[in-house]
């Protein structure tokens, strides 16, 4: 069934507007609206395909931007679309929260696909304090209330307590499966639940499903109720971590868990230098992961994780490392092997030289007293000739001298 379409004429600087860089406004006004929009600049039309109220959102979506161009946006609080919600932001904390040429907003509808302008201000940036202007925020209730969650930890930075100076200890509005939960952190419990640059917030908020934003000293948590639970209870664990081990009691009747056992001597290289590989792993799959309290000869690793398909990209992730564990161990046995062999092989022949050396010298010394005993003999023998000699010439002088006499 072909959708119907609707054609607005719009005007060459509308256009450009409507455009923006890139295309990047007409595509964000589809996402939102649910709507297909065609821009033709060369007879100046846009076309809105979709269902009643997609092209009902769209047109609305439409106008609003192209009254931006020329000056404030008037909201009709009396739409039947239920898409909007209004934020009142302090006059002072305005220009802090739309950011550098709206840099600030741009990420905000980026990350939550929403659109979001200023409507109905005067005088921005000329007010009186304690004036607000009124910020509204179009999409679906999830990314409209994470949108919205986000300006107000902005302008609580800029103005403390604007929004959390009422805050109780610890609110919720069970009433509605829909709803939020805000719990009141410390100081070291707040630095310690953002992590670096938000990344431990972002974990947890993924992990579980829920919307998770820090306004000020103030954790929100919002969600559905099954959401909100499994936020809070990764809360509660992650808070628990700064003192010590993390045992988890209900473990066999949970649905959002994958247990991975860790040999001992590869747990350290699964966590890595400050648990910056299980970061990693985290980051990659979009879980929460912890070491439980080990027990036998293998460590528990918890992944846990609202979607069953994250929780098995972190099991995978983890056999890795552990794998890759095995195998540089195995190799560094084989290595250290080899090396006993060829010593062994170097020190068996160094023997055999050094005990045939060692006989050499042996020889040596025994050689030199042998030598002493033969010169001895040698000296006795010419020392026999000598004396056999010595008569031999007294036998022969007798003889001639008894010659003579006769």
């Amino acid at each position: 069934m072909p959708q119907e379409v609707d054609v607005l004429k719009i005007s060459n600087d509308d256009a450009a507007f409507i455009l923006g860089k890139s295309g990047r406004t007409k595509e964000k006004i589809a996402r939102v609206s649910g709507a297909e929009l065609d821009l033709f600049e060369q007879s100046l039309t846009l076309e809105i395909r979709g269902s009643e109220a997609e092209r009902r959102r769209a047109k609305k979506y439409v106008e609003c931007v192209m009254a931006q161009r020329v000056g404030p946006v008037t909201i009709d609080d009396d739409s039947e679309d239920d898409d909007l919600t209004v934020i009142q932001v302090p006059t002072e904390a305005v220009g802090f929260v739309t950011g550098s040429q709206g840099n600030f907003l741009r990420q905000v509808e980026e990350e939550w696909g929403t659109l979001m302008f200023f409507a109905d201000f005067r005088g921005r940036g000329s007010g009186r304090e304690g004036q607000t202007e009124k910020l509204a925020i179009f999409g679906p209730r999830r990314g409209r209330r994470g949108a919205q969650l986000k300006v107000m930890a902005a302008v609580e930075t800029k103005v403390p307590n604007y929004f959390t100076g009422d805050s109780k200890p610890d609110e919720d509005d069970d009433q509605d499966e829909w709803g939020t939960k805000t719990l009141v952190l410390k100081p070291d419990e707040l630095s310690y639940a953002l992590g670096k640059d938000g990344t431990t917030r972002r974990k947890l908020a993924r992990a579980s499903g829920c919307i998770m934003e820090y306004v000020g000293q103030v954790a929100f948590i919002c969600g559905t109720m099954e959401e909100r639970v499994r936020a809070r209870t990764y809360l509660k664990w992650l808070l628990k971590q700064r003192h010590g081990s993390v045992y988890v009691d209900d473990l066999k009747d949970r649905d959002d868990v994958t247990v991975v056992p860790v040999p001992r001597d590869a747990i350290g290289y699964v966590t890595g230098n400050r648990g910056q590989s299980l970061r990693m792993v985290e980051e990659e799959s979009g879980t929460f992961c912890f070491v439980e309290g080990g027990r036998g000869e293998s460590e528990q690793l918890l992944i846990f994780g609202s979607v069953r398909a994250d929780r098995e990209v972190a099991e995978r992730l983890i056999n890795n490392l552990v794998n890759e564990k095995m195998r540089e161990d195995n190799d560094r046995r084989r290595y250290d092997d080899r090396r006993r062999d060829d010593s062994r092989d170097r020190y068996g022949d160094r023997g055999d030289r050094r005990r045939e050396d060692s006989r050499d010298r042996d020889y040596r010394r025994r050689s030199p007293s042998r030598d002493r005993y033969r010169r001895r003999d040698d000296s006795r023998d010419r020392d026999y000739r000598r004396r056999d000699d010595s008569r031999g010439r007294r036998d022969d002088s007798r003889d001639r001298y008894d010659d003579r006499r006769r």
